[in-house]
């Protein structure tokens, strides 16, 4: 006797496990098998779907069948028996969560995943994963809140124990909880998409590379790489620079040129920047966003001219900008057109004595 039980006690237990996982590799080598080629026959593809991804947990079910039996041959004494049949308890909740999530993998990928690609949004896809993980924890959490509780832990209180602990933790969370709400409030609005040319709060500027649920992510100008976090896009002025569903994007600036230039110098300044845009092979030629010119407004120390073009594509925005403000500057020395620059005049009256 061992632990108050015989040896061909203990022999019949590993009998009975082996047994239990033969079959568990038989019902995998010719039950699934036979049921792949059962449901390849069928119009729909949701057998054949349950089959794939029930097969290892069915597999894993019959071990734990085996496992449990195990108590039918050896004696465990009271508290061996409740240490047991927690094991089995745990083994069932996650072979049950395995399988869950094995089918939420599934709904995503076949069902939700094909509704987001018809969107013409791009956000949807980059929710699909969020959505995913979430279902996931939640069966997770589910999972461990049902162990918990078949041991013999009372969760109310358990959760009221803490709340010391969760005050504290809600408390340190609470930047983590304002930008993941953040991220939900653009994925709901949609103020941009994937690959949209953005301007935010008037300092970052460039193309929207990842939504993720605790910042933003946008390339510059100079091919680097700002996290920005999402409470503040969600509380601060975003402006769309990208048109319509193309990835257009749309550009003014200002030039000044000196006090003394001639009222026909300053109509040969605007005629050379509508001609330099209006030639340029990036820059959009229609009805909705034709390039612009104009004297705008009289500053301290300069004639304002102000334009406005757009790009075709974020890719040639750094070619665009540099070949246009060369031509302009070419075309302006030409035409002996001098920028301005801050000036100031002083004139000193001299008293007579």
């Amino acid at each position: 006797m061992i632990f108050g039980n015989s040896i061909l006690n203990y022999f019949l237990a590993i009998v009975i496990m082996a047994l239990f996982v033969g079959l568990g590799q038989l019902f995998s080598a010719t039950i699934v098998r036979i049921l792949k080629k059962l449901t390849a026959k069928t119009e729909t593809i949701i057998d054949d779907l349950l089959v794939e991804v029930l097969e290892k947990p069915a597999v894993f079910a019959l071990f734990i069948v085996g496992f449990r039996l195990i108590d039918s041959f050896i004696t465990f004494g009271v508290r061996g028996n409740q240490i047991f049949n927690h094991i089995t308890t745990i083994l069932i909740v996650i072979d049950i969560i395995w399988a869950i999530n094995k089918v939420i993998d599934v709904l995503v990928q076949h069902y939700l995943a094909p509704l987001t690609a018809k969107s013409k949004s791009t956000l949807d896809d980059h929710l699909l994963p969020f959505v995913r993980k979430f279902l996931k924890v939640c069966v997770v959490v589910i999972g461990i809140i049902f162990i918990i509780k078949n041991m013999g832990y009372d969760v109310t209180s358990l959760i009221a124990g803490l709340g010391i602990g969760g005050l504290a933790f809600a408390l340190a969370a609470q930047p983590l909880l304002s930008n993941l709400f953040g991220g939900l409030a653009i994925i709901a609005d949609k103020p941009f998409q994937i690959g949209d040319r953005v301007r935010i709060d008037n300092k970052f500027e460039g193309t929207i590379k990842e939504i993720g649920m605790r910042s933003t992510v946008i390339k510059t100008y100079n091919d680097t790489l700002v996290h920005i976090p999402n409470n503040v896009i969600a509380t601060t002025a975003v402006e769309n620079l990208s048109i319509g569903n193309n990835k257009s994007v749309r550009f003014t600036f200002n030039i000044g040129v000196e006090y003394n230039t001639s009222n026909e110098k300053v109509e040969e300044a605007i005629a050379i920047i509508k001609h330099v845009l209006e030639t340029n092979k990036n820059i959009v030629q229609g009805p909705e966003s034709v390039p612009f010119a104009v004297f705008s407004e009289f500053k301290d120390s300069a004639l304002i001219l102000s334009a406005g073009y757009t790009v075709v594509s974020p890719d040639v925005i750094g070619a665009t900008k540099t070949a246009v403000n060369l031509e302009i500057k070419k075309r302006f020395e030409k035409a002996h057109i001098k920028f301005a620059f801050p000036t100031q005049t002083v004139h000193v009256k001299k008293e007579k004595e």
